[in-house]
């Protein structure tokens, strides 16, 4: 402290010139009485020139009036303001800055100096514009994607249904008659257009899933996993338990039913003994989200195949072994992100079966992205 004493007017100047920010100080009117040199060295200026109010002479003309208009409200309240804006350097470019100001205030209280910097953002400011682009892009990317899903599966299914007719019809005029390799091929005919609907539907609810999402309700997720036990219909034997663990939260109801349906229709599905299968559907609170885990004991699935199976169409079976678009978990992520939240595989308990969680958050709320015009 002694030593800080000691320190001259010189001292303080060269700390001033070495600040990477420009430094200033205005009388408490306003009137700019100081600039350190990075100022000088930017602007190309003068303090003869700068004096007073003649910064203005560097602010570009779209922001200038806005900018005298805030700083004059400052001046007025005696009260810090920020703000940003661009400033023209020695080369006739204008760069970004970040202007921030306090008062310096007397024994009585009253103002006798004003205190700022200005610091250059103009690297930030691209950076935010970049980033505003890709959303902008992504967005409509999503919007057109979504659009696409929508007409595909619309307009395809009206064809799929002629063929589905037709397969019938050519089945009444031949009743009788198809044996042997014909009745297979017809019964496979069958089977891929079943297959082919049930993709369709898929891709639509892919399309759809998350958006209507902003409805938020009180949800008893152990009722709602009850309830789910009877809507998917599982086989005879196969068992569906809601855990006591499951809490009460506010959730948007329609994301949060259609990821826990879709992940016990998919285990039910897959299981290789669904006469005496089991699913277990259990939470714990985790800080601001809840982690939902259901749980089966049917085949689960290898490490290796773990993220493959979030991708759309991504099945680990032939499809004429287990009937399915390979959509399901691709389903639940997008859910699940839409909601800030994350899913992950991991091994059932006893070493067999699979457990998946996944996180959504407590109290509705979503957990969790080069002009001079700004």
């Amino acid at each position: 402290m002694e030593r800080a004493a000691n320190l001259t007017a010189d001292d303080f100047r060269a700390l001033a010139d070495a600040l990477p920010q420009m430094a200033w100080v205005a009388e408490p009117n306003g009137d700019i009485i100081w600039y350190n040199r990075r100022w000088y060295d930017y602007t190309g200026t003068t303090i003869e020139q700068m004096r007073g109010w003649g910064w203005r002479d560097v602010h570009h003309p779209d922001h200038v009036e806005r900018v005298v208009a805030l700083i004059s409200e400052a001046f007025r309240t005696g009260e810090p303001w920020k703000d940003t804006f661009p400033l023209r350097g020695t080369d006739g470019e204008y760069r970004w800055f970040l202007s921030l100001a306090a008062p310096y205030r007397g024994p009585d209280g009253a103002i006798l100096r004003w205190f700022g910097t200005n610091t250059d953002i103009t690297e930030r400011k691209g950076l935010e514009r970049r980033l505003a682009r890709h959303a902008i892009d992504l967005r409509r990317s999503n919007e057109e994607l979504e659009q696409f899903a929508y007409v595909a599966s619309h307009d395809l299914k009206a064809p799929l249904r002629g063929i589905e007719n037709l397969v019938g019809w050519i089945e009444e005029d031949l009743e009788g008659s198809l044996t042997g390799d014909v009745q297979t091929n017809m019964e496979l005919l069958k089977s891929r257009v079943r297959r082919l609907d049930s993709l369709l539907d898929d891709l639509l609810a892919y399309s759809r899933a998350g958006r209507a999402d902003a409805t938020m309700d009180t949800v008893d997720t152990k009722s709602l996993v009850d309830e789910l036990a009877v809507l998917v219909s599982p086989p005879e034997g196969f068992a569906i338990t809601a855990d006591a663990s499951l809490p009460t939260l506010q959730a948007a109801r329609a994301p949060l039913t259609q990821a826990l349906q879709n992940l016990i229709g998919n285990a039910i599905k897959h299981h290789d003994r669904p006469a005496e299968g089991h699913i277990r559907v259990e939470a714990r609170p985790a800080g601001d989200v809840v982690e939902f885990v259901v749980t089966d004991d049917g085949p689960g699935i290898p490490e290796q195949f773990r993220e493959r199976v979030f991708g759309m169409f991504q099945t680990l079976k032939p499809r004429d072994e287990v009937e399915g678009s390979g959509m399901g978990l691709a389903i639940v992520r997008k859910l699940v992100d839409r909601q800030g939240g994350k899913v992950w595989l991991a091994d059932g308990p006893d070493g067999r079966g699979l457990a998946v969680h996944f996180t959504w958050p407590l109290d509705g709320r979503k957990g969790r992205a080069d002009g001079i015009d700004g």
